[in-house]
């Protein structure tokens, strides 16, 4: 009984903040010298890390944009996108560091892109928009474009 009433007054502090530092890249084409939000079609992406098996992020959807965590172990952070029946790798080169969030939620990655890398497939050229990734990032927010 005594128990009871102990238990009672204890509370559970709960985070509400986003921990995940989550890159955004959005697909874009030129047209009249003019970059433009294209869709793609068919769109999966697979990360790539050292000594672990490939994971499927992203699943066969039609989407203009896709989110992406950076890889907190490497500087490189790798990527294979398949756009329908062809593919192409990502590669985002960067460094990072930890910061506290708050007491309650903790430790939080803030990585800064230093470069992005590509294979000669679907991507043509990128934009760096915004070289910083943290868990603060706003929902509208895009780190880079991906031109096809």
């Amino acid at each position: 009984m005594i128990l009871l009433p102990v238990t009672g007054c204890v509370r559970v502090e709960v985070c509400d903040d986003d921990k995940d530092s989550l890159m955004v890249a959005r697909f874009k084409t030129m047209k009249e010298e003019v970059p433009t939000d294209t869709t793609v079609n068919f769109f999966s992406l697979y990360g790539i890390r050292e000594g672990m098996p490939d994971s499927l992020i992203v699943d066969s959807i039609s989407t203009n944009h896709f989110e992406v965590p950076l890889d907190p172990h490497q500087d490189v952070s790798r990527f294979v996108m398949l756009f329908g029946g062809e593919s192409d790798t990502l590669f985002v080169s960067h460094h990072q560091e930890i910061y506290m969030i708050s007491y309650k939620c903790g430790f939080a990655t803030l990585f800064t892109i230093d470069q992005i890398g590509y294979g000669t497939g679907m991507i043509k050229s990128h934009e760096i928009r915004n070289a910083m990734v943290d868990a603060e990032t706003e929902k509208d927010e895009e780190h880079i474009w991906l031109y096809l």
